[in-house]
């Protein structure tokens, strides 16, 4: 039998990370069940003690930290008094371990969700044993349902993509307005920057008026430090990456691994012809002929895939159309609409549009 529950009966937990806008998915994810109740690390003044660091290590998972401590403590403080129904932690790669111990206490049912790629299970995250303590858990990739259900019954996974405000990430209206010689590579984590080199390098041989920006990434400064020409723009705001997204032609986005990619679904939104690898976690997104992707460090491939663009503004402009029209099935209202369905389905909760 199906159970009501008003927004205040769930509790989300995430972290505001300094690398994201104001328009990600958490900060939306909020925005779905305003009256929530929420634990995020903006509530935290301090979170690096001896105890904390000792929890954290007994984990034996790089990706959990004193931040993850902290905020889980929070989550004990914020239950008690509140009829807590659910616990969404909604970065549970990072922020969930310890939440089984005291789930039976509160009566709540526990949902972590994961973003991370099936590297970043392995590598960073070798002790699972939590995992198979939530009630559910809700991945961002169909790749991670098929690793996960190797060890944790597939009834306690749903796939949950990542969302995107297409109404803010647009194409701009009107005629189409791109500089035929712009390319750009967005963001830091998973970037390879010695493959984006080999391309640029390629480009630059064929195409000396090539220009290439690097927007949001810190490490790619010190990888392009003999490229003076290229221009680095390490912090931009919300609308100069919206912009950067609307001038630029092609978006370069060489992986080392593959997980879901915010970078990705913000360019397509934008009506942006994207270039990057081939991963099992990224395929539910690249499902489009948007997308060229390539075996992880074929450079010769990726550039050649940019010179012949960027000489064919006929098929730039239907990709731009197929990349926007790809995302619109991605919007935060659906996103939202997939999320109660999933209560409904998996936990038997329904919830109440009113609150």
């Amino acid at each position: 039998m199906m159970k009501k529950l008003s927004q205040n009966n769930l509790l989300f937990v995430g972290r505001n990370w300094s690398t994201m806008s104001a328009n990600n998915t958490f900060a939306n994810l909020l925005k779905f069940f305003p009256k929530s109740i929420n634990v995020t690390s903006k509530d935290l003044t301090g979170f690096d003690n001896r105890f904390y660091r000792y929890l954290k290590n007994k984990t034996g998972n790089s990706c959990y930290s004193s931040l993850s401590v902290a905020l889980e403590i929070n989550v004990i403080k914020k239950s008690i008094g509140n009829d807590i129904k659910i616990i969404h932690y909604w970065f549970g790669d990072h922020d969930y371990y310890y939440g089984f111990l005291f789930k039976k206490i509160l009566g709540s049912k526990i949902i972590i969700n994961l973003f991370f790629s099936l590297e970043e299970l392995e590598r960073r995250m070798p002790n699972k044993f939590h995992l198979k303590s939530a009630d559910l858990i809700t991945c961002s990739g169909k790749a991670q349902i098929d690793y996960l259900s190797t060890f944790i019954d597939r009834n306690k996974l749903a796939y949950l993509p990542l969302g995107i405000d297409t109404n803010y990430f647009s194409p701009l209206s009107g005629k189409i307005n791109r500089d035929k010689n712009l390319v750009i590579c967005v963001g830091n984590n998973r970037r390879d920057y010695k493959t984006l080199e080999n391309i640029y390098l390629i480009l630059k041989e064929k195409n000396p008026n090539i220009q290439l920006k690097l927007a949001g990434s810190l490490k790619g400064k010190d990888k392009f430090l003999n490229y003076p020409e290229v221009e680095i723009l390490p912090f931009l705001s919300e609308e100069e990456f919206k912009d950067l997204y609307n001038r630029a032609s092609i978006l370069i986005l060489p992986l080392l691994e593959g997980g879901s990619s915010q970078t990705l679904n913000e360019a397509l939104s934008s009506g942006l012809p994207v270039i990057t690898n081939s991963f099992p976690n990224l395929s539910d997104y690249i499902n489009t002929s948007a997308v060229l992707s390539f075996p992880p460090k074929d450079f010769k491939s990726m550039a050649q895939a940019c010179l012949d663009l960027l000489d064919d503004e006929k098929r730039i402009n239907l990709m731009s159309k197929n990349a926007r029209a790809h995302m619109l099935n991605y919007d935060n209202s659906i996103i939202k609409k997939k999320l109660t369905i999933i209560y409904e389905d998996y936990l038997g909760f329904k919830i109440c549009e009113s609150g």
